[in-house]
C-alpha cells in the first residue's frame, strides 16, 4: 500500500488521469454532432442491423465483431441504470481512456522498466498520437480500448507469456480485430526460442485471434464477416490527397504524428529499434485493409513507436 501511495507512482497516476480526460474531451467534443449515430451504431452492431452513417447507411463494414464497448455499454445502461444511455456513454468513453493510458503507463514503469520522466514522456506523447486518430467524423469506441491490448500484448512477449499473449488476443478480439497483432508482437519482442518455435506460435495467436473475430461476425450479421482490401483505394486516396494537399486533411495528421514520434525515439537503443520494426509491420496490414483517411488504423503502430521512446537511454 505504502508502495502505492508513493510520489512516483501518485505523480504517473495524476498524469494518466489528467491525459485520460483530455483524450476523452477530445474525442467526444470533436465529434459530438455524429454522437447520436455512434450511440445508436453500437446497438445495431449488437444486434447485426446496419451502421448508420449520417444519411448512409450499411451492413458491410467489418465492424460487428467489436461488440466489446456495446455490451459494457448495454449492461450499464439496462443493467445499472443511474443514468442515460448518453451519458453512460460518456462514462464509459473516459473509462477507456483510462484504460488503454493507464496499462500503456503501466506497461512501460514494469515490463520495460523505464524511468518515471520518460514513462511520462512516451505516455503524454501516446495521448498525442490517439488525438491525431481523430480526424475520422464518427467515434469509434475501440480505439483507446485497442491501445491498452497492444499493450498488455507488449507485456506479455516480453515477459516471454504465450499463454497470457493469447488469451489477450483472444479477449480483444471481440473488441478489434487488430488484436490479432499481439502474435507479431510476439515474434518480435518475446525472449529468444528456437525459430520454428517462435513463428509456429505466431501463427497461433494471430490465426486464433483472427478466427474467433470472423466467427463473432459471422454469428451477428452475414454480410459483414469480410475485411475490405484497401489498397487500391488507399492508393488512389493517396494520389488526391497528395495533389490536393491540405494541412487539415487525414495526410498532414499522419505524416505529422509520425516525424514527431519518430524524432523522439532513441534508435542507439536495440529495444527502440524492435519496436520501430513492430511499428513498421503493423503499418503493412493497415494499409492493405484499412482506409488511409480513417488514420486511427496506425493507432497500433503509434503505440509501438511510442514504446519505442520509452525504451530509449535517459539524456
Amino acid at each position: 500500500m505504502q508502495a502505492l501511495l508513493s510520489r512516483p507512482v501518485l505523480r504517473l497516476a495524476g498524469l494518466v488521469v489528467g491525459l485520460s480526460l483530455v483524450v476523452a474531451w477530445a474525442s467526444l467534443a470533436l465529434r459530438i454532432g455524429t454522437r447520436a449515430d455512434t450511440i445508436q451504431n453500437m446497438s445495431n452492431i449488437l444486434h447485426g442491423r446496419p451502421l448508420v452513417f449520417g444519411d448512409a447507411h450499411s451492413t458491410v463494414h467489418p465492424f460487428y465483431n467489436r461488440i466489446l464497448f456495446p455490451a459494457l455499454l448495454l449492461g450499464a445502461w439496462q443493467g445499472i441504470g443511474l443514468f442515460s444511455e448518453g451519458q453512460w456513454y460518456i462514462l464509459l468513453r473516459i473509462a477507456s481512456c483510462l484504460f488503454g493510458l493507464g496499462v500503456f503507463a503501466w506497461v512501460c514503469r514494469q515490463p520495460l522498466q523505464a524511468s518515471l520522466t520518460r514513462t511520462q514522456f512516451a505516455t503524454s506523447l501516446m495521448a498525442l498520437a490517439t488525438i491525431t486518430a481523430f480526424v475520422f467524423p464518427w467515434e469509434d469506441p475501440t480505439d483507446v480500448i485497442d491501445l491498452g491490448a497492444q499493450a498488455l500484448a507488449v507485456a506479455a512477449a516480453l515477459g516471454g507469456r504465450f499463454g497470457l499473449a493469447l488469451a489477450i488476443a483472444l479477449l480483444f478480439a471481440i473488441n478489434r480485430e487488430s488484436a490479432a497483432y499481439a502474435g507479431i508482437a510476439w515474434f518480435v519482442l518475446a525472449p529468444p526460442r528456437p525459430l520454428p518455435r517462435r513463428g509456429l506460435e505466431t501463427v497461433v495467436i494471430c490465426v486464433a485471434s483472427y478466427a474467433l473475430a470472423l466467427g463473432v461476425r459471422a454469428v451477428i450479421s452475414n454480410t459483414g464477416a469480410q475485411n475490405w482490401w484497401a489498397l487500391p483505394h488507399n492508393i488512389e486516396t493517396l494520389w488526391l490527397s497528395i495533389r490536393t494537399f491540405g494541412i487539415v486533411g487525414w495526410l498532414g495528421v499522419l505524416v505529422g504524428a509520425t516525424l514527431f514520434l519518430s524524432a523522439c525515439v532513441d534508435f542507439s537503443t536495440p529495444l527502440a529499434i524492435r519496436f520501430v520494426a513492430l511499428a513498421l509491420l503493423l503499418a503493412v496490414p493497415g494499409l492493405l485493409f484499412g482506409w488511409f483517411e480513417d488514420v486511427r488504423v496506425f493507432l497500433p503502430c503509434f503505440v509501438m513507436a511510442c514504446f519505442a521512446v520509452a525504451a530509449g537511454k535517459e539524456a
